[in-house]
Parts: structure tokens; C-alpha cells; sequence
């Protein structure tokens, strides 16, 4: 894995949304929907040929391929209580639709 590939990909967001996107046949799609947090610069090449190594490495038997990357800025909340704090960063995310066979990401 090339190692700009291995840092796009921060983390999966686990939420009760993403957890229903995961599964294949919710929000009238038979195909799953995996949630990441990215790094800002990465574009949805980068993304895509990312979340293929990924699948490669944590998956060698299971035959899946990347259909559509979907990117979305996240503005982190401010809070006004610190006079002098720092300001909050900013984030990606980006839900990735897989087909073939679901991957147990959220599976535990």
C-alpha cells in the first residue's frame, strides 16, 4: 500500500445512519454505504484508489469493488466560551458505495 494511500483514510464514522447505510437493502439501495473521515486534501480518485487498498489488505478473499465516492466538508462547531481559544478545524467525509460483497466494518 502506497503510503499517501494509507494516511486519506483517518477512521470509519460509526453512526446510527452510517450503521443503516452499511447494510445492503436500507434507503432503497442494494448497495452498501461506508462512512470515513478523510484527510481535506484528498480528492475522490485519491479516496477511491484508498478504500481499494483497504479492502485489499483487510479483505484478500472477498470480491468488492468501489462504485462512487460522494465527499462532503464538515464544519466543526465554534464555541464561544473560550475568549482565547483556538478555533475549531475543519473536516471531510466521504461515503463510498461498494458493491459485491459487504464488508463487516461495522460489524462488533
Amino acid at each position: 500500500m502506497d503510503k499517501r494511500y494509507s494516511q486519506i483514510i483517518i477512521k470509519p464514522i460509526i453512526t446510527e445512519k452510517s450503521a443503516q447505510l452499511a447494510q445492503p437493502g436500507q434507503y432503497k439501495s442494494a448497495t452498501a454505504k461506508y462512512t470515513f473521515a478523510v484527510t481535506r486534501d484528498a480528492n475522490k480518485v485519491e479516496i477511491k484508489k484508498a478504500v481499494e487498498e483497504l479492502i485489499k489488505q483487510l479483505y484478500p478473499g472477498k470480491q468488492s469493488q468501489v462504485l462512487d465516492v460522494n465527499t462532503s466538508a464538515v464544519r466543526e462547531r465554534f464555541s464561544r466560551r473560550r475568549r482565547h481559544g483556538r478555533f475549531p478545524k475543519d473536516s471531510k467525509k466521504a461515503i463510498v458505495t461498494i458493491g459485491g460483497e459487504a464488508l463487516d466494518l461495522f460489524e462488533a
